[in-house]
């Protein structure tokens, strides 16, 4: 197994990894990146590919490792029966729960999040997706006025504030298709984030 990521979870159809920041999830437009699909692909018999993390976010990836699963973690995502939950860093101080549903490239979206802790400065935050949009959290929060730190593509001023995007996806749950077994698998808070929490007065 390649050092760079960590498998959280295993069985002969599925395989969930732990994406560290700065690792691509698939091949650019070059080709010529590493990235975790390609090596995954070196390393195993089949691999199909089912969603992504933006290059500078960690977290938990989900891929097949039999082609009788395909459609059926296809159909997990559309129909949002895999759940993502996402934790990150944002600037200033949002309400204690909410909602954020502006449409994205003119579709709806829809983003739950709750407040963790943080202090005045920034907060660290829980997030839930209901729709799946491209770069829908980091988008999401830009625009109701707490960019994550780190994120120069939409943060402005924010962007400057961490080395990396802010974002981690720490959990996913689903039922497995095959076995019909709940599948609950969390990814820890990576150091760069538990620094933030020390910075920004996290518990």
């Amino acid at each position: 197994m390649n050092p760079s990521w960590v498998e959280r979870y295993r069985d002969e159809h599925l395989l969930i990894v732990d994406k560290p920041p700065g690792l691509a999830s698939q091949a650019g437009r070059d080709n010529r990146s590493s990235n975790l699909f390609d090596a995954l692909r070196a390393q195993e018999t089949y691999v199909g590919l089912h969603h992504r993390l933006d290059t500078p976010v960690s977290g938990l990836m989900l891929f097949s490792l039999s082609r009788d699963v395909n459609k059926a973690v296809t159909d997990g995502f559309r129909r949002h029966e895999i759940q993502r939950v996402y934790r990150g860093f944002a600037l200033g101080v949002p309400n204690a729960e909410g909602t954020w549903d502006s449409p994205i490239d003119d579709r709806s979206a829809c983003t739950r999040f709750r407040r963790l802790g943080g202090d005045h400065r920034a907060s660290f935050l829980e997030f839930t997706l209901e729709t799946g949009r491209k770069h829908q959290i980091r988008r999401h929060a830009a625009a109701a006025g707490h960019p994550l730190l780190g994120d120069r593509r939409y943060g402005g001023s924010a962007g400057t504030l961490h080395s990396r995007v802010a974002l981690h996806a720490y959990r996913l749950t689903w039922t497995h298709p095959i076995t019909r077994q709940p599948i609950d698998v969390e990814a820890p808070t990576p150091d760069d984030l538990l620094k933030l929490a020390t910075v920004f007065s996290v518990d």
